[in-house]
């Protein structure tokens, strides 16, 4: 237990970390956030319309049981376009938060625990530096499919903004996994 606990720690750390090289220092996602052209334009016509933090879709399918000539006519507007996704907050907030800072490091520690947790009981736990490594990469592998590839599918994310996604993701879980790999291990006399 412990050292899932240490391994998870010293995951999260570096998963941390490798979060602020890949969305600060280094270009990796830059290139996908567009900018709105005449963002003060757009924001304004906003304001009025949108009151409460929320994920807003537009056009939004009509709630089940609606009649056929409404669901026909949102269909049509889906395919004419345009079609998208705003995530909105109307309070505004700062954008290096301490507090987000704080629960950032924990969801990565926590991730990385549980990453710790299953490395622990799995069979990658006797096999070398590498394999352990390649195990944890492996969750860069289940989070690309089940939630960027999944959002690229069903929610339209362009392919640009989802490959830099997966790159990430790929990219943290091996080097993280040089941590946790480097503590969740079978003692050499237990081998």
């Amino acid at each position: 237990m412990k050292k899932t606990i240490v391994g998870g720690i010293v995951g999260g750390i570096i998963l941390f970390v490798w979060s602020f090289l890949a969305w600060v220092l280094l270009p990796l996602h830059e290139p996908t956030l567009h900018q709105i052209p005449d963002e003060d334009a757009a924001i304004s016509a906003l304001q009025p319309l949108l009151n409460e933090k929320a994920v807003y879709v537009f056009p939004k399918m009509p709630p089940m049981g609606a009649d056929q000539a409404t669901v026909d006519k949102c269909i049509a507007k889906i395919k004419r376009g345009p079609v998208g996704m705003i995530v909105y907050d109307p309070a505004g907030s700062d954008p290096m938060m301490p507090g987000q800072m704080a629960v950032g490091l924990i969801v990565n520690i926590l991730s990385a625990w549980v990453v710790a947790w299953f490395l622990i009981r799995s069979t990658a736990v006797n096999a070398s530096f590498i394999s352990r490594v390649a195990y944890c990469g492996m969750f860069g592998v289940f989070v690309s499919l089940f939630a960027h590839l999944t959002n690229w599918n069903w929610m339209g994310f362009p392919v640009d903004f989802t490959s830099r996604m997966v790159i990430d993701a790929l990219l943290s879980w091996i080097i993280a996994g040089l941590g946790i790999a480097s503590i969740v291990k079978m003692p050499k006399e237990a081998i």
